[in-house]
């Protein structure tokens, strides 16, 4: 753009780099701001903060398209910032070398471009001046490819890198971040792959091969599942300092949650994650032989309505069919309160006569989850959100009845979570969980 080397002409990085290590710029009263991502915010609310009575950001496209993210626009708003949508600067204006003024090209909304957003174009002959005192440049950064010129470029002038193991076309240099393959992206994808990648420079210095494989993970069919029981709750919002006291100062701008509403709002979770999932069979096999369940075609069970009494969850969606709780409750335990129904692929353990699990002869002994592989039966724990903990089980001794019994005891992090009846006095004792926990933990 003609202009961008007058004095007062700032780039976004740069201009941040400036003031957090205290030698910010005199940008003056009339500050403009040329981008809209989330660097545009930092850059527009800064200038808010130095003391600048006109903050205004402008962009090609709309609000709607801004990349940056909506808390970032709104806030920046209710600080001052002036947005100027469609419109892009083609000249900065000077006076003696000092940066007075920008003219821009309004703009309209075309065709998508391949990002998927329209495509601003410029309307013939519709202009704007604005008089300004500096400008900030926030419009993404490139690659110097001088400065790689020994290495493989692709079409976009970035860095060629493998995606796993980060090597590039010449031997023994590694690349990552922005300035590899798609380009720029946000900090934090920089940081995971910088601790992946030197995972990988140390087996290549070593002569070791780097296994990448991702693990195999299954993913459950949110479309079968009922949530008709569970009531909708809007999402909490963290307390800010209000706009006139925060656009002053650069304390910090959220006040995040009380105790109370930090609970209130993890109990919104709708627990999707297996609670068994640090001590299932199937998932190590699974990893270790490198699964591909898609070879093998049929319907798979789907059901996600908890089938459960007062200590024992069942859901049949992780069954395998192993048998294990249906032999164990008939040969073990001398009940029969669940049975193989159904045939092929829709065979499922289930009480007799489809009868709820409180309403069979199960007596709570917790036999079957103990055997069951995969997190198909799970025992409840006495908390109130039933999440995946690494839990560590001890075997221990109690007296019941008179008679010395044998109890798996869960604790994470050395809270007593669940008892499990071990041995057959425990299990045929009679005792709830809540009896049993009462006798671990007095």
């Amino acid at each position: 753009t003609p202009g961008e080397d007058l004095e007062g002409v700032y780039g976004g990085i740069d201009f941040l780099r400036a003031v957090i290590q205290g030698n910010a710029p005199a940008i003056g009263e009339k500050v403009a701001i040329c981008g809209g991502g989330n660097t545009a915010m930092d850059a527009c609310r800064t200038a808010v903060r130095l003391g600048a009575k006109e903050v205004y950001v402008i962009y090609r496209r709309t609000r709607n398209e801004m990349p940056a993210d909506a808390l970032e626009i709104d806030e920046a708003e209710e600080e001052g910032v002036i947005y100027k949508f469609l419109t892009n600067p083609i000249s900065f204006n000077g006076e003696n070398g000092k940066l007075k003024s920008v003219t821009l090209q309004i703009m309209e909304l075309g065709e998508p471009d391949a990002s998927g957003r329209r495509r601003p174009v410029p309307v013939e002959g519709k202009t704007e001046e604005i008089p300004l005192d500096s400008v900030i440049l926030a419009i993404g950064q490139k690659l110097v490819q001088g400065d790689v010129s020994e290495l493989q470029l692709n079409d976009r002038g970035n860095i060629e890198a493998d995606p796993d193991f980060f090597t590039t076309s010449m031997d023994g240099v590694f690349a990552i971040g922005d300035a590899t393959n798609r380009g720029a992206s946000i900090a934090i994808e920089a940081i995971g792959e910088a601790d992946r990648c030197a995972k990988a420079v140390d087996a290549y210095l070593n002569g070791q091969a780097l296994d990448t494989r991702v693990p195999y993970i299954s993913k459950r069919d949110e479309a079968t599942i009922d949530y008709s029981d569970r009531k909708k709750e809007p999402r909490k919002t963290p307390r800010v300092l209000d706009p006139e006291v925060r656009n002053k100062n650069f304390d910090e701008v959220s006040l995040g949650f009380t105790e109370e509403e930090a609970q209130a709002e993890a109990s919104r979770c709708l627990e999707c994650g297996c609670r068994e999932y640090y001590k299932c069979k199937l998932l190590n096999v699974a990893q270790r032989y490198d699964i591909d369940p898609s070879r093998f075609k049929g319907e798979m069970p789907q059901k996600y309505t908890h089938d459960e009494n007062a200590f024992i969850e069942r859901n049949t969606a992780k069954c395998i069919l192993c048998g294990l709780c249906v032999r164990s409750c008939r040969e073990v335990m001398d009940i029969h309160a669940l049975g193989l129904m159904g045939r092929g692929f829709t065979t499922e353990p289930a009480p007799a006569f489809a009868l709820p699990l409180d309403q069979t002869k199960c007596n709570n002994c917790g036999l079957c989850v103990q055997l069951c592989p995969t997190g198909a039966l799970t025992e409840k724990a006495n908390l109130k959100k039933q999440v995946p903990l690494d839990e560590i089980y001890t075997e221990e001794t109690v007296t019941i009845n008179g008679q010395q019994a044998t109890v798996l005891v869960s604790r994470y992090n050395g809270k007593v979570l669940r008892v499990i009846p071990n041995d057959e006095i425990s299990r045929n004792s009679g005792l709830s969980r809540e009896e049993l926990l009462e006798l671990i933990t007095e």
